[in-house]
């Protein structure tokens, strides 16, 4: 039976009333027991798990308040959890990825991060990913590049990459070996912080 509103009336006697008093109780520990430890546990209150149904649009908060929900992400296309900022302020969606070789990650406080392996021999433009799926940097604060080269018998152990120019959509670099004054074939990772 469903939970009941009003129950009991001031004229009710409690023999009239009981069954209804009872279902109530019913249905309030069929409400908490969902995603809840149990009523009667010493952890009662606590969460086991929090689920978020997809919401169409993004709810409105005010200015005492910030809102964690779960929307369609316009990336991805699927379920993602998004975070809401005070006044019905910007939303960020930050649990959509894609973590491959070439990927990119948001984070909750809005900052969004790529990463990818890329050759240089000498100068080289590295575009960032942009597709449907992935979102743009408005701006970049950090570039790292790191070589992966193995050293051994027929491989210069000590090529290296510098980063010479910095954009919100490229990268420009240029690989280089020390043992040389020239350009060298360098295979390298990056990885660019921005927003």
């Amino acid at each position: 039976m469903a939970y009941q509103q009003n129950i009991p009336q001031p004229t009710d006697q409690i023999s009239v009333s009981q069954a209804d008093i009872l279902n109530n109780f019913i249905a309030l520990s069929t409400f908490l027991n969902i995603n809840h430890v149990d009523f009667a546990s010493a952890d009662q209150g606590k969460h086991k798990f929090v689920s978020f149904p997809v919401q169409a649009v993004a709810p409105a908060t005010t200015a005492t308040e910030v809102a964690l929900y779960s929307k369609t992400s316009t990336l991805l296309g699927g379920p993602e959890l998004f975070f809401r900022n005070a006044s019905s302020g910007i939303e960020y969606e930050f649990t959509s990825a894609v973590g491959a070789t070439t990927g990119w990650a948001r984070f909750p406080s809005g900052i969004l991060i790529k990463w990818g392996n890329v050759s240089a021999n000498g100068a080289a433009v590295i575009t960032f990913p942009v597709a449907a799926n992935t979102p743009v940097f408005t701006a970049v604060y950090s570039a790292q590049v790191s070589v992966n080269t193995i050293g051994g018998a027929n491989v210069d152990p000590d090529t290296f990459v510098t980063v010479n120019a910095i954009s919100a959509t490229q990268l420009t670099v240029f690989g280089s070996a020390r043992s040389t004054t020239g350009a060298a074939a360098t295979n390298f990772t990056y990885l660019v912080i921005g927003l």
